[in-house]
């Protein structure tokens, strides 16, 4: 009887272990994939809001509109400064200063240019030039990005097709001051939702219970509510 009890309490005990080590090992792979996913939901975001600023600057709002902003990366064109040469140090050393060098160049007047030392002999022309060019959105946003696509931007990753919450806004600051505001968001549900259920409960719980204001429960980019400067809820 003694050795049918001591029997069982081995086989209690080592089932016991199995499951703590279980437990400790599926919060583990838990964590790791959620890693891996938030990554890829995070550069998503930051593509987004990288589009939305550019869209800003050139219209004076953001859009709610993911068909508006893909457009504007494919077909866009961005208002760019081209920037060639510089003044030397003995021109700088004499008082001339880049606005005084432009205004000079801008006149158009060849003998003033040459007169003022702002003639490049070698290239034939002046030696600044400051123009302000339009170039397409997508290669000044993303050109370190060989494999970006626009038409993704919509979308979660890992999301089975789900596409990101996506709204604009106008709030006002402390002093009165109307500021434009967008908010991007994609909840946890959306690319964590085939994961384990109980740990994936818990990671909502918590967010939930995050002290402060922002307890959103998922990762999302800007507000509609206080002008935090388009951060993202990771950063």
């Amino acid at each position: 009887m003694k050795g049918v009890v001591k029997a069982t309490l081995v086989v209690a005990i080592v089932l016991l272990g199995f499951l703590c080590w279980r437990s400790i090992q599926s919060y583990t792979e838990f964590q790791k994939e959620v890693e891996k996913r938030e990554k890829a939901v995070i550069q998503r975001l930051v593509d987004i809001r990288t589009a939305q600023v550019a869209y800003r600057e050139q219209y004076g709002k953001y859009t709610a509109s993911f068909d508006t902003l893909v457009d504007f990366i494919k077909n866009g064109k961005i208002k760019t400064l081209r920037s060639e040469g510089d003044l030397t140090e003995e021109q700088l050393e004499s008082g001339m200063t880049e606005e005084k060098a432009m205004k000079i160049i801008r006149s158009g007047n060849e003998k003033a240019i040459k007169a003022a030392g702002l003639w490049d002999e070698e290239k034939n022309r002046p030696q600044l030039v400051r123009d302000t060019i339009y170039m397409p959105a997508l290669e000044v946003l993303f050109s370190n990005r060989t494999n970006f696509n626009p038409d993704s931007l919509p979308y979660i990753p890992y999301g089975n097709g789900a596409k990101f919450e996506m709204e604009t806004g106008t709030i006002e600051t402390a002093s009165g001051i109307p500021v434009e505001v967008f908010e991007v968001r994609a909840p946890y549900t959306a690319f964590l939702g085939d994961l384990d259920k109980r740990l994936l409960n818990q990671k909502i719980e918590d967010a939930l219970n995050r002290p402060g204001q922002d307890n959103y429960p998922g990762l999302k980019v800007g507000s509609l509510t206080v002008a935090n400067n388009n951060a993202g809820n990771w950063e």
